[in-house]
C-alpha cells in the first residue's frame, strides 16, 4: 500500500525556474545546469525504485515516498521507507554510473567514470544515519522500535559495483535485484513488533509529521533577484516586460495579448524569491507594474492566505506544480 506517494522535487521545479530567469549568458549558468542534471537523475532513479517496489504485495507493505522527519533539532530525508508489522526498511536511491568502489576501511566510495575518478561520502553511512534518526525519532514518538534494515539501491543498470569487502553487498543492491531482496528481508524477519492498529497509528504520524523542505536556491548560488530577468514573461515571443492594460498583458516586442501571463512569474516569484508574497515584494521582480495591480492579479489566484487588507501575506501552495494553469496563448 502507498502512504505516501512521490511528487515532482520542489527543487527541480527550483531549478527549472532559475534556468528560465537568470539572466542570458550568467557565467554561474552552466554550474546550475550540471548540478540540475544530477538531481534530475536521481529523481528518475527514484522513479525506478518506486517502479521495482512496484511488485511487492499489496498487503503487509505499507511503503512512503520521499519522507522528511525532524529528530529534535535535525531534519532527516528517506527516498523510500517500508513499514510492516516486523521491521521498517529505509532505502536510499543513487544514480551513479560508470564503477562504483565501495571501501570499508575509508568509509568512502570512488566513482571511475570517463577514465577520472572522484571519491563521494559513501551512502551506506548516509542511510546508516538514516536508521540512527529513524530509532530515536520512534522513541521520541513512543512507538515500539522494530528492527530497522537499511540498504543502498543503485538505479543504473549499467553501473558496475566493486566492494572492498563482501559484507558490504548485504547492504548494496542494483535495482534488477532490489525486489529480491527486500522479500529477503521479509522471510528472515518473523517476530511482529506491531499489530494492525500500531501500525495504522504509526502510519499516521508519519505523514502527519511529514516536513516538506524549500531551499533557497538563490543563496545556493550566492545570487540575488538582481541576477534574474524581471517582469512578466510573454508567453509568444519570450520576452520579458509585458505591460498590463485593463485586464489583458500585452507585449511591448511582438504585441501578443494574454489573460493569464502572471501565473508563470507568481510560481516563479515563489520558487526563487519566498514562499510568501506581500503586496510591496513583488515591486522588485515586476517593476513596472503597479501596487494596485499586484493586488488585482494576485486576489483571484485563490491562493492560501494569511492576515487582512493591506497586511495581507499570500502562501505558496503545497501543489504549486499542478496549482496555476497553462498559461493561455
Amino acid at each position: 500500500m502507498i502512504e505516501k506517494e512521490r511528487t515532482y522535487p520542489i527543487r527541480l521545479l527550483m531549478y527549472e525556474a532559475l534556468m528560465e530567469r537568470i539572466i542570458p549568458n550568467h557565467p554561474k549558468l552552466s554550474f546550475i545546469e550540471q548540478d540540475y542534471k544530477a538531481w534530475r537523475a536521481g529523481y528518475k532513479g527514484e522513479l525506478q525504485t518506486d517502479y521495482r517496489l512496484s511488485f511487492l504485495p499489496e498487503k503487509g507493505f505499507h511503503i512512503f515516498r520521499d519522507l522528511r522527519l525532524q529528530d529534535e533539532k535535525w531534519h532527516f530525508q528517506i527516498d523510500t521507507l517500508i513499514l510492516t508489522l516486523r521491521y521498517i526498511l529505509l532505502i536510499e536511491t543513487k544514480a551513479y554510473a560508470g564503477t562504483l568502489f565501495f571501501d570499508k576501511h575509508s568509509e568512502q566510495m570512488f566513482q571511475t567514470k570517463d577514465n577520472q575518478e572522484k571519491s563521494y561520502d559513501n551512502p551506506i553511512n548516509q542511510v546508516r544515519m538514516q536508521a540512527w534518526h529513524m530509532k530515536r525519532w520512534l522513541q521520541n514518538h513512543k512507538f515500539n522500535v522494530p528492527p530497522i534494515y537499511h540498504l543502498v539501491a543503485i538505479s543504473n543498470s549499467s553501473t558496475i559495483i566493486k566492494v572492498s569487502d563482501r559484507s558490504l553487498n548485504n547492504l548494496i543492491v542494483k535495482g534488477d535485484v532490489l525486489l529480491s531482496r527486500v522479500l529477503q528481508i521479509d522471510e528472515i524477519t518473523s517476530n511482529p513488533s506491531y499489530t494492525d492498529k500500531e501500525v495504522k497509528k504509526l502510519s499516521k504520524s508519519l505523514l502527519k509529521n511529514h516536513s516538506p523542505h524549500y531551499p533557497d536556491i538563490l543563496k545556493q548560488y550566492s545570487l540575488t533577484p538582481d541576477d534574474l530577468q524581471k517582469g512578466v514573461q510573454c508567453p509568444s515571443c519570450l520576452s520579458y516586460g509585458m505591460s498590463r492594460e485593463k485586464w489583458v498583458w500585452r507585449c511591448p516586442v511582438c504585441e501578443h495579448r494574454s489573460k493569464s501571463a502572471h501565473h508563470k512569474s507568481v510560481k516563479e516569484f515563489f520558487l526563487l524569491i519566498s514562499p510568501t508574497i506581500k503586496n510591496r515584494m513583488c515591486k522588485d521582480f515586476c517593476p513596472d507594474i503597479s501596487s494596485r495591480t499586484i493586488t488585482n492579479i494576485l486576489f483571484p489566484l485563490n491562493l492560501p492566505f494569511t492576515g487582512t487588507n493591506k497586511g495581507r501575506i499570500y502562501h505558496m501552495p503545497p501543489d504549486i506544480e499542478t496549482f496555476f494553469d497553462p498559461v493561455k496563448k
